[in-house]
């Protein structure tokens, strides 16, 4: 990209250390855009550790109650995002497109679609449940109102580019538009295959979608194997994924301040375990393979564009019963994992950064 040329990305939020804040974190970095977002929480990755310069802007004020943060984060995007006119592009990723009004009218516009929003389509029977009964018809009337913005505000964009093809195949039934496909990098250098400890992997967030009380179910009944779980400061489902576990001496609760130490996790395991609900893409299982450690996945959506079953980890049935998760524990022996080494770093090769960064600077041209 030109250097004359301002580029900036604007993320929802920077609330956790996962995958799409990773995403756009490399993403600012090999554009050499400015970031903007609705807030940079502390429990989620520190830009300028990571390595970025460019400028960073807040939008709003961190606020943990859901609801109140959603509608607040969507008053400031279409209210305090006017500073995107100083930019010729603006790449726009998550839940914040209505803040394509304030671009100016020849501004490039570039959508990095993760899903269409969960609570607005597929997803919205299990958002009203969690209601109470009076909230429902206010639900209602706020999604309906939201779902119209959002398809109005997604018809302005340039480009849309999604990050599997499970999501492409969601933007066409749910708003019947075209998008092309940018698999999410990882860093490959980051991640090495070390010295093989005793114990399986799980670093997905605690969260009902990430299943992993599934994955402490299992481990309850397997004593004699060992499960480290990595979670981090805003993990929603905590408390009770620790109740859940509570007195098991085999599984052991790791938190790693400023991320460190977690690719040394990583690379040191038998194999990761990643069981989430309806998954989008899922940037945990190419860590892992790129760490030469196999995953016990699902085997549906996102995970069966990266994971080969049989060659670089097991696909257990989309249902993640806990007894077929145990069986694929038992069948991953550390003998298995060690096989399986070769193809998982070759795997991980589809998706580096190299590739990613050939193909970004192609779209965004």
């Amino acid at each position: 990209m030109e250097n004359n040329k301002k580029t900036i990305i604007l993320h929802d939020t920077f609330l956790y250390k996962w995958g799409g804040e990773r995403l756009i974190l490399m993403m600012g970095k090999t554009l050499g855009a400015d970031i903007a977002t609705g807030f940079f929480s502390k429990g989620s990755f520190d830009l300028r550790k990571e390595g970025f310069t460019g400028k960073m802007i807040e939008v709003s004020s961190e606020i943990f109650a859901k609801g109140f943060r959603h509608l607040k984060l969507k008053w400031a995007f279409l209210t305090k995002t006017k500073f995107l006119k100083e930019y010729d592009t603006v790449i726009f990723s998550g839940d914040c497109i209505s803040a394509v009004r304030n671009c100016n009218k020849n501004t490039k516009k570039v959508f990095y679609c993760h899903t269409p929003p969960r609570y607005l389509y597929d997803l919205k029977h299990i958002y009203l449940g969690k209601l109470p009964f009076y909230m429902r018809p206010i639900f209602h009337i706020v999604s309906y109102f939201f779902k119209k913005m959002y398809e109005r505000d997604i018809k302005q964009m340039d480009v849309i580019l999604t990050n599997s093809r499970n999501t492409q195949i969601r933007i066409k039934k749910f708003l019947g538009l075209e998008s092309q496909i940018l698999y999410p990098p990882v860093n490959l250098s980051e991640f090495t295959n070390k010295w093989q400890k005793d114990y399986y992997l799980s670093f997905a967030r605690l969260s009902d979608a990430k299943r992993v009380d599934r994955i402490i179910e299992a481990f309850k009944q397997l004593p004699e194997k060992k499960l480290v779980v990595i979670y981090w400061e805003n993990d929603p489902q905590r408390e009770k994924i620790f109740d859940l576990a509570q007195n098991c001496k085999n599984i052991e609760f790791k938190t790693l301040p400023g991320n460190v130490g977690f690719t040394d996790y990583v690379g040191n395991a038998i194999a990761t375990i990643y069981i989430p609900i309806d998954e989008d893409f899922g940037m945990s299982p190419v860590e892992s393979m790129s760490a030469g450690k196999p995953v016990i996945g699902v085997n549906e959506w996102g995970l069966k564009e990266t994971i080969i079953d049989g060659k670089t980890g097991i696909l257990i049935s989309d249902e993640a019963k806990v007894e077929d998760l145990k069986n694929a524990i038992l069948e991953m022996t550390p003998e298995k994992a060690d096989s399986m080494k070769e193809a998982s770093e070759k795997r991980a090769q589809d998706f580096s950064l190299e590739a990613f960064w050939k193909q970004l600077h192609d779209f965004v041209k």
